[in-house]
């Protein structure tokens, strides 16, 4: 195939780039231009494109001797303005000892940094040579949708434009081999887009072909996230600046969406091996066409070059959306849509304006975005097409209606009055989308972390005490909420889904989110908060507990002396390390905390390792299989599914992921090692503290139960916590899913099914059917060394 591409004459080389298109359409004021980085983006910003806050700049010596480092950010970017390939760039994230992390790794001195910035004003890293200036910009944190490809810093989309029409584009991924830099030619990986779908198509890396990528999967057939407002943006840069041949460099930020990390008037043309498409056709295909507007050459764009479209030439105004004078549009406001009739008036009205019973109810719906001046910030569907624009409040000038769309949001269509419009009623239609539905309840159990909100702010103290004297029954403190729970529990109620596969997914985990809440409320008082973690967490039933007092006999009598070596939390904090970058999970991090009440866990792109906690060689093993093989790989599954749920999880999820993470960790672990007990003795422990104080339990643990008198300590913690007086009995009831969902995934396991089918994402296994009917639900691509084949 690469033989093909580069026997094909459409090919550009780069002395060709040069004299056909640098040379006439990039003048050297435009080159100059664009290789100044801070100067563009000010220029940009100012007319509207998306970039990332500038901190501090440093332009020469004297700056640099005032500048305070202390007044940074923790976390922020070093960079060069002209700098080019991804040399000089210096990520910061976090601080110890007063010192910056390097990738929140390594200590850099203020002196290496001072080296460092006084390297990039002397001209080391720019592009031509010259005196330079040092910038401080906001760490971009890479959108969920780049996780399929598992990159090792923030990936970028380079799109080539030429005319108004953006031509070419590919994703550049970083690689541990890159060094972290989004850099075809050091290794990172180039991966071609379909322009009118916005889909992979193909990659390379090392100028081959790649069709597997490191981790496992295919490389083509990935969405990219934002495309079409990607592209846009694109083609809008170029008719700002007026650079002819143009390479725009975006990525996706998880705030702030699309944003443009730079532009460059002089791209290489790794782009066409990425495509296996030669560049120069496409170039030549676009020259001669009339493009007056970005977005037209968006949709030119997507017409010729699309992947396994038929080539043919563009019907420039006959193919566009035709509109009636009136027509239907949906405003989308968080996890609803309004139906609102409106009139189309682009002969008489420049912007759009809504009626003031609409503004106000897409306010009570808290949609709204105030801009000043009765002007406000919305998106809106019309012709399917969504728009984000600004709105006047205003009364439409024509009866019957609730908005007025204007010239500026019209471009693209055409307007029939001949049209015959569908009846609409004159009253706005609330409906419930799916996607804005999952999005809620994704943001909402963000908000809603319950190992978070239970935790007592005076855990440290209390432990210390309760360290020194056997029956000290804690007190515990909580903090309050940071959102508002009867906000939550409102928008709980109000939320209406169809009764499909996804809908049916979305309400049960709605409902669990109530009896979370509920529990939250319940904080401190002990009968309402155990009463509210059994209806959330469910009961311990008479059957099961046997059955956990058996097990738990069982293993006791073949328990073994786990005499392998002992290791500090440092020390395991390396081996996780060492485990993420073998299975390319580059972007996650682990760090030593203090304030944990477990040993170990995990959180978003963190793994957490408690500060004095110790591990043997054998249970460093099983927390491998647990938190990293277990709880990372289903949440980075879960993030190439087309639905945040399967990322934040299923309602009831945990009862199957716990109980997988301890039947993967029983593949690693000896015959008779202690934490195969940790199941059955939890849920002993879970139905003592019941009936039971925290000094009662904790002496319960240590002596009927076995537990070591830390770990009897952090496991009262942790059956306690959500109480305040602890010398009351009761518990936080979550130590029960470990051993009844082992048993779930056993019997699952022992009636035929594929284990891997639940790695798709945090589900629950009671709805495994469910999650399949979903359209666009993917095979699981990370897995335990066991199951893999």
């Amino acid at each position: 195939m690469l033989q093909y591409l580069f026997k094909n004459h459409g090919v550009l080389g780069l002395n060709a780039r040069n004299l056909l298109y640098i040379k006439p359409f990039n003048p050297r004021k435009a080159v100059a231009f664009a290789d100044d980085k801070l100067k563009t983006k000010a220029y940009l910003s100012a007319r509207g494109v998306p970039v990332a806050k500038i901190f501090a700049r440093i332009e020469n010596r004297a700056q640099l001797q005032a500048f305070n480092f202390d007044g940074l950010p923790d976390e922020c970017v070093l960079k060069p303005n002209f700098g080019f390939g991804g040399e000089g760039i210096i990520i910061l994230r976090g601080r110890k000892n007063g010192e910056f992390l390097e990738n929140g790794k390594r200590p850099i001195s203020h002196q290496r940094l001072i080296e460092h910035i006084e390297d990039i004003l002397d001209g080391k890293f720019s592009v031509n040579g010259h005196m330079d200036t040092a910038f401080f910009e906001k760490i971009l944190v890479p959108h969920e949708g780049f996780q399929p490809f598992h990159p090792a810093g923030l990936p970028d989309v380079r799109i080539i434009v030429f005319n108004l029409v953006p031509v070419m584009a590919m994703l550049r991924v970083p690689t541990a081999e890159s060094g972290g830099k989004a850099n075809v030619h050091q290794g990172g990986l180039g991966i071609g887009i379909d322009i009118a779908k916005g889909i992979t198509t193909h990659a390379t890396q090392y100028n081959r072909i790649v069709h597997i990528l490191p981790h496992g999967i295919a490389s083509g057939g990935i969405p990219i996230p934002y495309w079409e407002e990607m592209l846009e943006i694109a083609a809008r840069i170029q008719y700002i600046t007026n650079i002819g041949y143009l390479a725009v460099d975006l990525t996706i930020d998880t705030e702030q969406g699309p944003v443009l990390l730079e532009v460059n008037a002089r791209a290489g043309l790794m782009v066409q091996v990425a495509n296996l498409a030669p560049l120069k056709a496409r170039l030549e295909r676009v020259a001669g066409l009339q493009v007056s507007t970005p977005e037209k050459g968006v949709r030119i764009a997507q017409e010729l070059f699309g992947e396994k479209l038929p080539a043919r030439a563009v019907a420039v105004e006959s193919e566009r959306p035709i509109l009636g004078t009136r027509e239907t549009i949906r405003v989308h406001v968080g996890a609803a849509s309004l139906d609102v009739p409106a009139a189309l008036l682009p002969g008489v009205l420049e912007r759009t304006i809504f009626s003031p019973g609409l503004v106000e109810e897409i306010r009570e719906l808290g949609g709204l975005e105030e801009q000043g001046n009765g002007m406000y910030k919305v998106k809106f569907t019309i012709g399917d097409k969504k728009i984000q624009t600004v709105v006047h409040e205003e009364y439409p000038p024509v009866p019957g209606v609730r908005a007025a769309i204007g010239r500026r949001d019209l471009t693209g269509f055409l307007i029939d009055p001949s049209r015959k419009s569908q009846a609409v009623s004159p009253l706005a239609q609330r409906r419930i989308d799916v996607r804005a539905a999952d999005r809620l309840l994704a943001q909402m159990d963000k908000d809603l972390l319950l190992l978070k909100v239970i935790k007592p702010v005076n855990m440290q103290e209390e432990r210390a005490r309760a360290g020194e004297d056997l029956l000290y029954e804690p007190l515990f403190q909580y903090a309050q909420p940071q959102v508002s729970l009867e906000d939550m529990k409102q928008k709980l109620s109000e939320l209406s889904l169809d009764p499909s596969a996804l809908g049916t997914l979305l309400q049960k985990k709605a409902d669990e989110l109530q009896r979370r809440i509920e529990l939250i409320r319940s904080r401190g008082d002990a009968a309402r908060f155990t009463e509210a973690s059994i209806k959330l967490f469910g009961e311990v039933n008479t059957p099961l507990l046997a059955d956990a007092r058996t097990a738990f006999a069982r293993l006791k009598l073949h328990q073994q002396k786990d005499d392998t070596a002992v290791l500090t939390a440092e020390a395991a904090a390396e081996r996780f390390s060492h485990v993420l970058e073998h299975y390319e999970l580059h972007d996650w991090q682990v760090s030593v905390r203090e304030s944990l009440v477990a040993d170990c866990t995990v959180g978003w792109k963190r793994l957490y390792v408690r500060q004095g906690a110790v591990f043997s060689a054998h249970a460093l093993d099983s927390l491998v299989a647990h938190e990293i093989e277990t709880h990372i790989f289903t949440l980075e599954n879960g993030t190439r599914q087309p639905y945040e749920l399967f990322r934040r999880g299923f309602a009831n999820y945990l009862d199957t992921q716990e109980g997988l993470a301890v039947y993967v960790q029983n593949q690693v672990l000896p015959e008779g090692h202690e934490k195969r007990i940790g199941p059955a003795r939890s849920m002993l422990a879970v139905d003592f503290s019941l009936t039971h104080s925290f000094a009662e339990t904790r002496r319960h643990l240590e002596q009927e139960l076995g537990y070591s008198t830390e770990k009897a300590l952090t496991k009262c913690i942790e059956l306690k916590r959500g109480l305040s007086d602890t010398s009351i009995p009761g518990s936080f009831t979550k130590g029960i899913v470990y051993f009844r969902g082992l048993r779930r995934v056993e019997q699952f396991v022992e009636e035929g099914h594929d284990l891997r089918r639940l790695f798709i994402g945090k589900i629950a296994l009671e709805d495994i059917l469910l999650a399949e009917q979903i359209p666009g639900v993917r095979a699981a691509t990370l897995l335990p060394r066991f199951l893999r084949k």
